[in-house]
């Protein structure tokens, strides 16, 4: 099992299309605290999703590597604008636009060989399973599923509320793209980002003893940061285009 930490959340930040999904959407602020439990001295990582009816925010207090020289602790996802925005500092942002991460993507499976590679479908019958169990965490009813290895040992527990639905838009579509191939279905995405329940809690289980944890800390629909979903006032924007220029050039 692949170790699951901050880019277990924010892995799939890849492109493409938006689709209609009709439902109430929840808008407001959750915050996350992940631990890996086998190592006490590592920083606690947080990260928090503001939302809002067609866009999503994300940042963390531990930068995110996007590429060599490239990291972004803030992530605009905007559905309404089919783009995501990246924040650099320095009042600074980076643009990326649908096609642009499409034909990167492209261009980096076939350097690696995996232009042809169709990921096998996900066992879902027998890897995945509800266990019955409930619990309230921050005031919604939350239920246990279970997601196995072949040691059953090792598992990841997920707590899901249907009382959270969220349109994850350009986040969830893009795991079908590009994302899915990547983790050779070592994560199915479904249990965690889908369009009729939302985790509250994960748990990655190793020989019985949780290794990893993804606890909300807080949930807050009345009171949050809604203007994290616009754009700061005399921010810059960088095209992607001119990043992954620069990129080359250096790597010459």
């Amino acid at each position: 099992m692949k170790s699951i930490n901050i880019l277990f959340f924010a892995s799939l930040l890849i492109l493409t299309l938006q689709q209609e999904v009709l439902f109430a959407q929840f808008e407001g602020e959750i915050q996350f605290e992940m631990r890996e439990q086998a190592d006490e001295s590592s920083p606690k990582k947080e990260m928090r999703f503001v939302f809002t009816n067609d866009r999503i925010y994300i940042d963390s207090n531990v930068s995110l590597n996007v590429m060599s020289g490239l990291s972004t602790s803030g992530i605009l996802v905007r559905n309404d604008m089919k783009d995501f925005i990246l924040m650099t500092g320095n009042n600074e942002a980076i643009q990326i636009a649908k096609s642009e991460i499409e034909s990167v993507m492209t261009m980096l499976d076939r350097l690696q060989g995996r232009s042809n590679v169709q990921p096998k479908p996900f066992a879902w019958d027998e890897r995945v399973y509800e266990t019955g169990e409930s619990q309230i965490i921050h005031g919604f009813t939350t239920h246990q599923y279970i997601m196995r290895e072949e040691n059953d040992d090792n598992y990841i527990s997920v707590w899901l509320t249907n009382e959270i639905k969220v349109n994850w838009g350009l986040l969830h579509e893009s795991w079908y793209s590009t994302g899915q191939s990547r983790f050779e279905n070592e994560i199915p995405i479904e249990m965690v980002m889908n369009h009729t329940s939302f985790p509250l809690l994960v748990e990655v289980f190793k020989n019985d003893v949780v290794a990893f944890s993804a606890r909300s800390t807080s949930v807050e629909s009345r009171n949050f940061e809604r203007s994290k979903t616009e754009l700061p006032s005399g921010l810059k924007l960088i095209g992607f285009s001119e990043i992954m220029m620069n990129f080359f050039r250096q790597q010459r």
